[in-house]
């Protein structure tokens, strides 16, 4: 049975388990081997781990135990999990699986793995980053975006925490926990009551999420660009209705004021990503990826480290898959900020918490065409040594 102590091969039991891990601490959820912490935040924490039946690494996400009992969190989780696997793109996030195992008690996604950090981790470590790499990231968030709307879903948190830097030198956008498809009355959509991330999400999100189309996706997208380019947020405050008033002023300091390395046609096209009124931004992504591509800025990301102390991008090892959505200043840096600053709806009406039963190991679609992911050095040797065996 997967989950079983008796279903771990025996190689794949001298595989390194979480660094430091002590006796009685979690090592494996629904027969997926818990390698090593990769990232922790309000919501979840996440694991490497392998996947040997589908040969490739994974990333075992699993709901925090204080929101287990919650359904608007539960539902959330498990929306991620149906959205990330019907919606599949190369600058999405893939998701192969999820469900409740029953001998640990855990809610558990299985998502593709990313050997890179979040943007927030990078722009946290290592200040703004440069102008051709925040432009690749614009141009492949964009695109994940386009693929959703052209499907009729807004996102609703696009955020550097929901962004990871992928070695292949692209973007992914992940969590998709807060989509909505656009013709879905249900009560995911409240009135008088934003969901998302205080500073990132447009003004009108925020006073009532019914109003949410393709446009408010942009200015999430162009908050967060506009982050990565000065290392600050556009709109500040130390609480969320101190925020807001800040959008309802249309007030910001232009990009250029705070990195003159910006080009001015950059810094243009991110002021009118962040108008307060929807009319006044690009109309659709499609037109803002052609601006973006138009300034012949892109370049490559380059493979980002947060593991050792120098101050310039490294060869990456495997990062914070789901770092904390933290405030980003320091007034706002308490471990109670991720779910003091995120607004979630709590009257959702998303799919049944599935009930506590055998587990059920989800096995993704088969797609060939996807790339598989890298593996991480620390395990890299194992899982050469398993699919030895397994040939």
């Amino acid at each position: 049975m997967p989950g079983s102590e008796d279903a771990v091969s025996p190689e794949e039991r001298n595989w390194p388990d979480s660094s430091g891990a002590e006796a009685g601490e979690l090592r494996a959820v629904a027969g997926y081997r818990l390698l090593r912490q990769v990232g922790e935040g309000g919501m979840s924490t996440v694991y490497l781990s392998y996947d040997v039946p589908g040969r490739r690494a994974v990333a075992v996400k699993l709901l925090a135990e204080h929101l287990a009992t919650r359904p608007d969190f539960v539902n959330r989780f498990y929306r991620e999990a149906r959205l990330s696997r019907l919606l599949q793109h190369p600058n999405l996030v893939q998701g192969f699986g999820a469900g409740f195992d029953s001998q640990t008690r855990k809610h558990y996604l299985v998502l593709e793995f990313v050997d890179g950090p979040s943007a927030h981790t990078t722009v946290a470590r290592f200040g703004r980053l440069p102008v051709g790499v925040v432009v690749r990231i614009g141009i492949d968030i964009g695109r994940a975006l386009l693929f959703l709307h052209t499907r009729n879903y807004v996102h609703r948190d696009v955020k550097p925490d929901n962004i990871l830097l992928s070695p292949d030198g692209h973007a992914k956008l992940a969590d998709l926990g807060l989509t909505k498809r656009l013709s879905d009355d249900s009560h995911l959509t409240s009135i008088n009551q934003g969901v998302g991330t205080s500073y990132y999400m447009p003004y009108e999100q925020s006073l009532n999420a019914a109003l949410v189309d393709g446009r408010s996706d942009i200015f999430a997208l162009g908050a967060t660009l506009y982050h990565l380019l000065t290392g600050q947020v556009p709109f500040p405050g130390s609480t969320h209705e101190e925020i807001m008033r800040e959008k309802e002023h249309d007030s910001f300091l232009p990009v250029r004021r705070l990195n003159p390395n910006v080009p001015e046609v950059l810094s243009e096209i991110v002021s009118v990503m962040l108008a307060r009124d929807p009319r006044a931004r690009h109309q659709d992504v499609a037109a803002l990826v052609d601006a973006l591509e138009a300034t012949r800025l892109a370049v490559p990301i380059p493979s980002y480290s947060t593991t050792d102390n120098s101050d310039s991008p490294t060869p990456a090892g495997p990062q914070a898959l789901d770092a904390p959505t933290r405030a980003d200043l320091t007034t706002l840096a308490s471990a109670q900020a991720p779910l003091a600053m995120e607004r979630i709806d709590l009257r959702s009406s998303l799919t049944p918490i599935p009930e506590p039963e055998s587990d059920t190991r989800l096995r993704p679609p088969d797609d060939t065409s996807a790339p598989g992911p890298r593996l991480a050095p620390l395990v890299i040797g194992a899982v050469l040594l398993t699919l030895g065996v397994l040939s």
